[in-house]
């Protein structure tokens, strides 16, 4: 079965499927259609959650799929295929756990983007019929007010549309931003409806970093102002695997680009494609220039290398090798 977004948290009021596949690159609609999961499934009696990673032996995930806890409890088993795709042993494990169904297991995929690859495989396939995928995809920018009217409502605000569409058209298909947008509102304690002078003065006062402001400027390869931004981001607490995040989704949508320039493509289709904003144009026709398809790989594996170190499977200081990664981005190919 298939579920957007928008049907999720409505589905799992009435029905939890023994297997969910969150796909997408959309970071934070993802965290809200995974914690849904997570929530649903807690209320559902699946108390202990256990997160497998495709680092981990195939017999461990074997083993917890078709072994009982021995404490006889529920569990919500996630598997983490973000950077990577099951491989052949695990797409067999997949498949005999969708023939092999127990009461006591809810499986969870976090996976990226499903491409007809994946899409035609037998374990897509098996855990599609017995459970639900939901495709997450950026919000169309005419939607961007609608959702912030929505989010808001889970705080019990009431956003006005003219000031709905303000903060849309500030946060430029920024989710992040508008989520925090929301939160900070909520913080102040409002009485009445949410009008546009206030989300003016609040965005007026706003003046912390994202790692969308981050990753803007590596992309134009202002290094100065790249390391000046990553310091304030490791300041407030960022954490470094939200800004690796940020890191590799945007190389693998310029290294895709980049192929399709190569193939015949023209910018401004590649932009309206990839719905990129206007301020954005520039920096990243500097980029793709000076880059190919095959430099953005070779940046995407020296992430992963960082992605170690963030999970302690290598040695190193993660906020280290962040500056040393946009030295090389910037200065290899002489960007600045």
């Amino acid at each position: 079965m298939k579920l957007t977004y928008f049907q999720l948290e409505a589905h799992l009021t009435k029905k939890l499927f023994p297997a969910y596949i969150i796909s997408g690159d959309e970071l934070l609609l993802k965290q809200d259609a995974i914690q849904w999961i997570r929530q649903a499934a807690k209320q559902a009696g699946f108390e202990e959650r256990i997160r497998i990673t495709p680092e981990a032996d195939t017999q461990q995930l074997y083993t917890t799929l078709h072994s009982p806890s021995l404490l006889a409890e529920k569990q919500l088993i996630e598997l983490d295929y973000r950077e990577s795709t099951p491989d052949k042993i695990t797409g067999q494990i997949l498949q005999e756990y969708s023939r092999n169904l127990s009461p006591h297991h809810l499986l969870l995929i976090d996976i990226g983007k499903i491409d007809d690859k994946i899409a035609k495989s037998g374990w897509y396939s098996a855990l599609e019929k017995i459970g639900a995928h939901v495709a997450v995809w950026p919000i169309p920018r005419e939607q961007l007010p609608a959702w912030i009217i929505q989010r808001a409502k889970k705080y019990k605000l009431a956003f006005q549309p003219d000031a709905a569409q303000i903060l849309a058209d500030y946060i430029e298909g920024n989710l992040i931003a508008a989520a925090n947008a929301v939160e900070k509102i909520y913080l102040l304690a409002p009485t009445g409806a949410i009008n546009s002078d206030l989300i003016q003065t609040i965005l007026t006062d706003e003046s912390h970093f994202t790692v969308f402001d981050f990753i803007d400027q590596v992309i134009a390869g202002n290094l100065s102002r790249s390391l000046h931004i990553l310091e304030s981001l490791h300041a407030e607490g960022v954490e470094p695997v939200l800004i690796l995040w940020s890191i590799t989704r945007e190389l693998r949508l310029l290294a895709d680009m980049a192929e399709q320039l190569k193939q015949g493509a023209t910018y401004e289709t590649l932009f309206q494609k990839q719905r990129i904003f206007p301020r954005r144009h520039p920096s990243i026709r500097r980029f793709l220039s000076l880059f190919s398809a095959a430099d953005c790989w070779q940046q995407l594996a020296k992430a992963a290398e960082i992605d170690r170190i963030i999970k302690g499977a290598a040695p190193g200081d993660v906020w280290d090798s962040l500056r040393m990664f946009c030295l090389g981005m910037i200065y290899n190919k002489n960007i600045a």
